[in-house]
């Protein structure tokens, strides 16, 4: 796992911690609910690029 990955792996903990908190205290489960799908799609981007064998990032 490269160093974006991590990264991206950090701040999706943290986006879906905040809005786990936000429902807890609001009752509001729709904060959570429609945070799950971009947390999901931003994980799954990050973790489906395509390494470039040569190095030069593109």
């Amino acid at each position: 796992m490269n160093q974006i990955q991590k990264r991206t792996v950090y701040i999706s903990i943290v986006v879906i911690a905040f809005f786990l908190a936000l429902s807890l205290l609001t009752q509001h489960w729709g904060f959570f609910l429609w945070s799950v799908l971009p947390v999901f799609i931003v994980l799954m981007t990050a973790f489906s690029k395509k390494n470039d064998k040569r190095g030069n990032g593109k």
